[in-house]
């Protein structure tokens, strides 16, 4: 796809302006669901995050990122139309607190995360929202190529989310059936007081 120029100067590529709107509508509410996903046995309640819990809150990050950060713009180009001067730092300030923020909402009140996976979950999803950023921007100024590359860096992320969120440890603690704390052998029915496969004591009156 060819470049285009605008009256005022900067030129986009059109192939790549394509794929930046693309990026907005779809790829990044399905990577918000996946990376949601990615926390379903982090979470500090009874039960693991449902497929209907992730929706919701990729829905409401989606739409609270449309609602927060076109108001904010429309805002600072109003600011900047009345009172002059380059308003884009305060911009870019205004941007990163909104997606530090929303994130540590949805961490905490949403997913019911806390502690170490709670900074984790605001950090990475801060960082999440960075890649698409920058996937958006240069794709609007240099083509399809950078912006699939970021593609793929994103999926790769989300995909080490899931692997260590999925580990057997965190799984465990939703099971419904009795297994040992250091090796998670099933122990149901073991009147013994002994993990037969790794030998750690366990409290038999613990075990139906």
């Amino acid at each position: 796809m060819h470049a285009s120029t605008l009256a005022c100067g900067p030129f986009f590529n059109c192939g790549g302006a394509l794929l930046s709107v693309v990026i907005l509508l779809v790829f990044k509410p399905l990577a918000y669901y996946a990376f949601i996903q990615a926390f379903r046995y982090r979470v500090s309640r009874p039960i693991p995050m449902s497929v209907a819990q992730a929706v919701k809150l990729a829905g409401v990050r989606a739409g609270l990122g449309f609602v927060l950060v076109g108001a904010g713009a429309f805002c600072f180009y109003q600011w900047e139309l009345s009172y002059g001067g380059d308003f884009w730092a305060y911009s870019w300030v205004y941007l990163y607190l909104e997606r530090l923020l929303v994130w540590a909402g949805l961490g905490w009140y949403g997913a019911g995360l806390r502690g170490r996976r709670f900074v984790g979950w605001t950090l990475s999803g801060t960082a999440l929202n960075a890649a698409f950023d920058f996937a958006i921007v240069v794709g609007v100024m240099d083509g399809i190529t950078k912006p699939v590359l970021i593609l793929g860096g994103i999926a790769a992320l989300i995909a080490v989310l899931h692997k260590v969120g999925r580990r057997d440890s965190l799984k465990y603690r939703f099971s419904s059936d009795p297994s040992c704390t250091k090796c998670h052998y099933n122990l149901t029915g073991n009147l013994s007081g002994i993990c037969p496969e790794c030998g750690t004591p366990i409290a038999t009156a613990a075990v139906p």
